[in-house]
């Protein structure tokens, strides 16, 4: 049985491509969503005030820095009659409280929730929780008045899309595992879930690595989740992504690995026949 060869141009998805920053830090070590702040020596060691990120007023100050571990956080911002917590307020060194914008301080919150959503949250058991926070966080966000939602962070359709437009997505997003001890994944949509895993079953999976040469399974799922990433987002695949497809992705995988991988699949052809297809894209541009 033969099979035409894909239609898509591999030179849009592979093509070598300068790194891309996920992390938003747009006053350095200045500024950070308060649950994140005592990792930064820049804000445990002068006046921190800390801002809410809708209006950017201060509700309350930290005179001798962020405590090494910040305690329990619950203090209403008056003006916009909204309960803060450490997730959803940013420390501002207080030097720099007169030039920070609030629409900026709402975009750090909100690619936070993004990060912490995506980045997978599971109990104890290992079983995936996400539903509960984004329940959370899309309650916070009605409550500013933002027009905000999760989204998947590989094809960027926001969960409502998803309930429209995708009926294996069902609306919500699945919990990929990289690892189960340690545990690490990701937060997908079913259907983006699907495709990095070629549709099929793991132990089917693991043995097409071996028999394409790879160590795992893992292998085949990092290559095929950056060439849709790839498709997503316009820029091609090469190994200067690969530090940023590990911070969006969650990946367990060494730099040098991933690297590795998109080396390799940018530069072979025969590679790219094997991971290049039509339902590759599927549900994008949608």
């Amino acid at each position: 049985m033969t099979h035409s060869p894909p239609s898509i141009d591999h030179d849009i998805l592979v093509a070598p491509s300068r790194t891309r920053a996920t992390e938003y830090r747009p006053y350095g070590d200045r500024a950070h969503v308060l649950s994140q702040a005592e990792d930064y020596s820049a804000l445990t060691e002068t006046p921190v005030a800390v801002c809410c990120p809708n209006c950017g007023e201060a509700v309350t100050l930290y005179e001798r820095g962020v405590p090494d571990v910040v305690p329990h956080f619950d203090v209403a911002c008056e003006q916009c009659g909204v309960d803060l917590r450490a997730w959803c307020a940013v420390a501002v060194d207080a030097a720099y409280l007169q030039i920070v914008e609030p629409s900026t301080l709402t975009e750090m919150v909100q690619q936070y929730w993004n990060n912490w959503i995506w980045g997978g949250i599971t109990n104890s058991k290992g079983e995936p929780r996400n539903d509960e926070y984004t329940n959370l966080l899309e309650t916070k966000a009605a409550a500013f008045g933002w027009n905000w939602e999760i989204t998947c962070p590989l094809c960027r359709r926001s969960l409502t899309d998803l309930g429209r437009t995708s009926a294996i997505a069902d609306g919500n997003l699945d919990y990929h595992h990289w690892s189960h001890d340690p545990d690490r994944g990701v937060c997908l949509c079913r259907e983006c879930h699907d495709i990095i895993g070629f549709d099929t079953y793991d132990t089917k999976l693991e043995e097409r690595a071996e028999s394409w040469g790879f160590d795992s399974r893992h292998d085949l799922q990092i290559i095929r989740l950056a060439l849709r990433d790839a498709a997503a987002t316009g820029r091609p695949v090469g190994p200067r992504c690969a530090t940023e497809l590990i911070e969006r992705y969650n990946l367990p995988q060494s730099t040098e690995r991933v690297e590795e991988l998109l080396r390799a699949v940018s530069r072979q052809e025969d590679l790219q026949e094997l991971f290049i297809d039509e339902r590759l894209v599927a549900g994008l541009g949608e």
